[in-house]
């Protein structure tokens, strides 16, 4: 049988010791939250409003239309379509509401 080795001290861990945050940290992140649940409230109740599901059912057709006159090969198309998504985004974005990812394209505008 092999003799065992003496066990050895562990390493003492100096620069990795735990902060401990104070009740007013604590609470600033409660408070973050609490804005956090009350901008959802308000978005899930904008979503109810028949011209807010309108305007994110243009949002999506908008994508789509991006979509296809990128298949297409249609770049002035593309570009205008993304012109009116950005303006209808950017207002509901600023309402509150969260919107899919757009694919806005790239490169120079082409000339009219």
């Amino acid at each position: 049988m092999a003799k065992k080795s003496a066990k050895k001290a562990p390493a003492k861990k100096t620069a990795s010791r735990r902060k401990r945050r104070t009740p007013e940290e604590i609470i600033a992140d409660l408070q973050a939250q609490i804005r956090d649940v009350r901008t959802r409230a308000v978005a899930k109740e904008m979503k109810q409003s028949d011209a807010v599901k309108k305007a994110i059912a243009a949002v999506r057709a908008l994508d789509k239309g991006m979509d296809h006159a990128k298949e297409e090969g249609n770049s002035r198309l593309h570009h205008a379509l993304a012109d009116s998504r950005r303006v209808l985004g950017e207002f509901l974005t600023g309402e509150g509401l969260k919107l899919p990812k757009a694919r806005m394209p790239r490169g120079r505008k082409p000339k009219a």
